[in-house]
């Protein structure tokens, strides 16, 4: 009796691991970021921003925050949280900025 409990525990465990596991590549970002001179479609993780005119702008066309960090690799301090249907502030981020995390 308690090895059939124990087995059917483990079967509920690896369904409820296996169902999150959906639900997070369900729920990833759709639509693009983009500026005048490039885009990406259904950004997902860290993605690198070229420069345009020496500044960076960031147009978020996504169902996602957008956050915008210092350093092209997505570290150092994030300087700008772009909402959906957002754009970048100016200021520091139009100077600093070089990369921004979607999830």
């Amino acid at each position: 009796m308690m090895r059939r409990v124990t087995t059917t525990a483990g079967i509920l465990a690896a369904t409820g691991v296996l169902t999150l596991g959906m639900a997070t590549s369900a729920s990833a970002s759709h639509g693009d970021l983009r500026n005048s001179t490039w885009h990406v479609v259904n950004p997902t993780g860290c993605i690198a921003v070229p420069l345009e005119d020496n500044r960076f702008h960031v147009y978020n066309s996504t169902n996602e925050y957008a956050l915008a960090y210092e350093n092209a690799n997505c570290t150092g301090p994030v300087i700008d949280v772009i909402p959906p249907g957002g754009r970048s502030a100016g200021g520091a981020i139009a100077i600093l900025g070089r990369a921004v995390w979607v999830d």
